[in-house]
């Protein structure tokens, strides 16, 4: 009877050079991975940055619209001044 050996090495199945490529294929893929959460991350600061302008645009256009009744009430306040002082 032979003996055999009853130990597994990984080293031992693989040679040098599928060790070395396996090596490189788990670095690559971190790579990728912190790539793709960048990404992510410029992608929701993007999507902030265009929420925020829009909502600056929106609180300009009520700005306006709020100047513009302040005006017209002010109008209407120094007509109802003419009116009242023209009837005495």
């Amino acid at each position: 009877m032979s003996k055999h050996k009853d130990t597994f090495n990984i080293n031992d199945f693989l040679s040098n050079g599928e060790n070395d490529a396996a090596k490189l294929a788990v670095i690559g893929g971190l790579i990728t991975t912190l790539g793709d959460g960048l990404s992510t991350i410029a992608a929701m600061m993007a999507l902030e940055e265009a929420q925020s302008q829009q909502s600056n645009t929106n609180n300009h256009s009520y700005l306006n619209k709020i100047d513009e009744l302040e005006k017209q009430v002010q109008y209407l306040t120094k007509e109802l001044h003419k009116l009242k002082y023209s009837r005495k």
